[in-house]
């Protein structure tokens, strides 16, 4: 069983994520699908003071409250920049980093930059909302299901512009973590670039043969990849704790009969 954080991307929440959490789940994973500030069932959040650095902290927070620990790092989108800083930060406690559709994080580079969206930069909303961007239309996220496509639309909301304009602020530290870069048939053609320096980045690139939101009509087979991943990653980190390594803390007392 490996711990698992599903990261979404912008528009979205921790809603997006269900199927393919609750697949996890039935394959004995300990799965985790949070919602950053100002998204999904935390939209009464939203205010322009949010930025990356509350979302990593979001994530940050969950790692500390539910005491994980050698955990699969999965980002969808911006998800993924998040998922970087997060192994940046506390390196110790990731297992490795999964990109889906995600872009490579460089100090620096704001997400746009990164994932050669420039677009996403200069969609208007009205005057008096200018920080934010609004959702792309439901049907660019290609989703032929009539019913899927009418669940996703009417939970996309609009996301916070300094997330995707702010220049990314955190070094590497995570890089010597198994990194992967799943990519999906992207609507227009996959881009060739990201691939290219994924490799040069020692990242490895896995196709995936689907649309781009594998986790709402290929959610089974999206948590078969991400369980298999998982597997493949974990018994490298353990084999390199060695026998010399100290207690994890879940072991370490008992209270009311149950293990710690």
């Amino acid at each position: 069983m490996a711990s698992i954080i599903l990261l979404h991307g912008a528009f979205t929440g921790g809603w997006l994520w269900r199927f393919t959490a609750q697949a996890l789940d039935r394959l004995g994973h300990d799965v985790h699908r949070p919602s950053l500030t100002g998204c999904g069932e935390r939209a009464h959040l939203l205010r322009p003071e949010i930025s990356l650095a509350m979302h990593v902290q979001d994530a940050a927070q969950l790692l500390f409250h539910e005491d994980l620990d050698r955990t699969l790092l999965v980002g969808h989108g911006y998800g993924g920049l998040i998922a970087q800083a997060l192994a940046h930060r506390h390196s110790a406690k990731v297992a490795g980093v999964v990109l889906l559709d995600g872009a490579l994080a460089e100090r620096g580079k704001c997400y746009a930059e990164a994932a050669g969206r420039a677009d996403l930069a200069v969609r208007a909303m009205p005057a008096s909302a200018d920080w934010l961007v609004p959702p792309p239309p439901p049907e660019s996220f290609g989703l032929t299901c009539r019913e899927a496509a009418r669940w996703l639309s009417v939970r996309l909301q609009p996301f916070p512009r300094a997330c995707l304009t702010d220049p990314y602020p955190y070094g590497g530290r995570g890089q010597e973590l198994p990194r992967f870069l799943v990519r999906t048939a992207l609507p227009g053609g996959a881009k060739a670039a990201p691939a290219a320096r994924a490799a040069l980045s020692r990242v490895k690139v896995v196709e995936f043969q689907g649309g781009p939101l594998p986790m709402v009509n290929q959610a089974g087979t999206l948590a078969e990849l991400l369980s298999g991943l998982a597997g493949a990653i974990s018994p490298a980190r353990e084999a390199g704790a060695g026998e010399g390594s100290a207690p994890t803390r879940r072991g370490a007392c008992r209270r009311g009969g149950e293990d710690l």
